[in-house]
């Protein structure tokens, strides 16, 4: 069950979003994307987005306070600007020179694999990451969730991640990080809290193939305890593996009529942090997360059903307990 006080009788913690390389995404439906013809689309949707936007979005949608940073390319801030003003979203995003990048998800209805072209993006100065560095030693306080979210842009390097990380821990603020190759290890290295990688992104940093559920979730284990207290595993329609010092469990919803994939790693994050805000237990945050998840996967708007519907949904994630 989800905690009987609503959220808005008692406020809760703010969490803090950085997107360093965010992105309107431009999501086209096609029957089946034909290689050298030309392609009608079915219909299409675009929002702005990046990893840690779509964080905060969903958040928003289930009633969470957040504030997003990061940086925009100035030239193209409306959609983004608009998104936050609409979902209550503090908008703390430094404006930089250029545009932010565009990426393009082409989704195959036939087959439901979504094809992704990932424009370059605008590109931060020295300046301008030392501007944010300050902005962020400003909301580092004790206990506030940091998710630091996607792909690192032109200009800023694994050295420069590291030190936004470094900054943040400083404060005495908790950090979910959610990237991928040398940005991962590197956060690990930093002590972050939460990490939320796919299986392909954890063979990446282990440097080993990991062939089945059972290797998977073995190094996720291992890892958490050595390294990092709550590990995120998305494993795809096998569900997620959540490791915490509460527990270690698989969640896996029933099937789903996906629509597209888009964004669904994302909201999985939103959902255990929404659970860990809340004061659920493991189990109960691995629901959550497997519905925002769900509904993600049913909604490329990155909308939640009605909190009934959302409690509901709970009930029929399958949870299973390991060792």
């Amino acid at each position: 069950m989800l905690p009987r006080i609503m959220l808005e009788q008692q406020p809760e913690p703010e969490i803090v979003t950085i997107t360093l390389n965010p992105a309107i995404d431009e999501t086209v439906f096609l029957d089946r994307l034909e290689v050298g013809s030309v392609n009608r689309a079915n219909r299409h949707h675009r929002q702005a987005g990046g990893k840690g936007v779509n964080v905060a979005f969903m958040l928003a949608d289930y009633g969470l306070a957040s504030t997003a940073t990061g940086f925009l390319g100035s030239r193209n801030t409306r959609l983004f600007e608009e998104g936050f003003r609409e979902s209550g979203i503090h908008d703390a995003f430094l404006r930089i020179s250029g545009k932010t990048r565009t990426g393009i998800k082409i989704v195959e209805e036939s087959s439901r694999t979504t094809t992704d072209i990932n424009f370059p993006g605008a590109r931060p100065s020295a300046q301008d990451f030392q501007l944010l560095l300050e902005k962020v030693e400003l909301l580092a306080t004790p206990g506030r969730w940091f998710v630091v979210a996607g792909s690192l842009p032109d200009g800023i390097s694994v050295a420069d991640f590291s030190r936004l990380l470094r900054s943040i821990r400083a404060g005495g603020a908790r950090i979910a990080v959610d990237t991928s190759g040398a940005a991962l290890r590197a956060a690990i290295d930093c002590g972050v809290d939460l990490i939320k990688p796919n299986h392909h992104e954890l063979e990446e940093i282990l440097d080993h193939a990991l062939p089945d559920a059972a290797a998977r979730t073995a190094a996720a284990i291992r890892l958490q305890h050595e390294k990092v207290p709550h590990v995120v595993l998305s494993m795809g329609a096998e569900g997620a593996f959540f490791a915490s010092p509460d527990g270690v469990l698989m969640a896996q919803a029933p099937p789903v009529k996906i629509v597209s994939t888009v964004g669904a790693g994302d909201s999985l994050l939103a959902g255990y942090l929404a659970g860990c805000l809340t004061g659920l237990p493991a189990a109960g945050r691995a629901k959550l997360a497997s519905v925002f998840a769900w509904c993600a996967l049913e909604d490329v708007r990155r909308r939640l059903i009605p909190r009934t519907e959302i409690e509901a949904r709970m009930r029929q994630i399958a949870i299973h307990l390991s060792r």
